[in-house]
């Protein structure tokens, strides 16, 4: 453990790695809240094929209901969420009663596009379109929906709500901890179930009873923090201010040809690439750094390995994670 994580980070943290994922979804992911773990988005890719021309993604609550509700807003945001629930499930049992409705929905695999093929053809189906319509727009009215370009970082501190929008590609960092779902859209067949809906080989609860606990504010976009620029590169700190649970996150820049050097090393790095060819060099090895893309592997750096450099054969980006015991030297 100490040669990989570093014997001063498992004094001040424990023996947890923080994870880093590479996260390329084609449809919205569920929305959901931490209550302990921090995680952030580097936005990576755009496939506007899937994104659209506005590609957006759900980070905390819209102004309007914050400024409607304030601190309850996450109160009225739970009570929206149960209506919504509540008419995406009578919609799911009548579709599931009629053979016609049931056919539609293994076709399409989403209930309101089910709904909207056999309206005609399956009685009642039409009213209950229009209110899954109606709870879904209230429903939705809560969320602050972001737009974002390539290069965009976004961190979500515990208790803020989030999804990340189909089509953006993103390298997430992120500190370990359970995960609270709140909805997951009209898919068929569900991921996870409303209480009160429990439907066989459907595991997980919506925990939708604790939306009140998620941080009531409208979120802030938060920029990084040059930290060294010299010799070609420019290293910045990503926002969050998670350093006090354990995460710090570096984006590097790097001229062609740069040459970083990464010296004082107390803890394991998690090192992958966002655009260009760069190499690591340690005492004993060289090894090339991996592109963030789906499937796709990253590089581990233990503690144990001391200094190493970065070089950059082009014009190059990457993503330096890590546990800081102390402020690491750079230069």
């Amino acid at each position: 453990m100490e040669k990989v994580l570093g014997k001063k980070v498992i004094k001040r943290f424990g023996k947890t790695l923080p994870l880093v994922k590479i996260l390329t979804p084609e449809t919205r992911l569920s929305v959901q809240f931490h209550d302990t773990k921090n995680e952030l988005w580097v936005v990576t890719g755009i496939d506007k094929s899937i994104a659209g021309e506005k590609p957006a993604l759900i980070v905390g609550f819209s102004l309007e209901a914050v400024k409607k509700y304030s601190g309850r807003v996450a109160e009225k945001y739970g009570e929206m969420l149960k209506g919504y629930g509540e008419a995406l499930n009578k919609l799911i049992k009548i579709l599931e009663s009629h053979d016609r409705g049931k056919q539609a929905l293994e076709n399409s695999k989403n209930a309101a596009l089910a709904a909207e093929t056999v309206k005609n053809h399956v009685p009642g189906t039409r009213e209950l379109v229009v209110d899954l319509d109606n709870a879904r727009k209230a429903m939705e009215w809560f969320y602050n929906y972001r737009v974002v370009k390539i290069g965009d970082v976004i961190p979500i501190p515990s208790g803020t709500l989030h999804a990340l929008g189909p089509g953006i590609e993103v390298v997430e960092p992120q500190i370990p901890g359970p995960t609270q779902s709140l909805e997951d859209g009209e898919t068929y067949p569900v991921r996870y179930y409303f209480p009160g809906y429990e439907r066989p080989g459907v595991e997980k609860m919506l925990d939708i009873d604790r939306a009140a606990e998620m941080s009531p504010g409208f979120t802030e976009e938060a920029l990084p923090e040059i930290i060294n620029n010299e010799n070609g590169c420019v290293v910045e700190r990503l926002p969050g201010k998670f350093e006090g649970k354990g995460l710090e996150v570096h984006r590097i820049i790097m001229e062609p040809g740069a040459v970083l050097e990464i010296t004082n090393i107390l803890s394991f790095h998690t090192i992958v690439s966002v655009e260009g060819e760069t190499r690591i060099i340690t005492k004993d090895s060289e090894y090339p750094v991996p592109k963030a893309r789906p499937d796709g592997e990253m590089l581990i750096v233990p503690a144990s390995s001391g200094p190493y450099r970065i070089i950059a054969q082009d014009s190059a980006q990457i993503i330096d994670t890590f546990t800081p015991v102390k402020m690491n030297r750079i230069g």
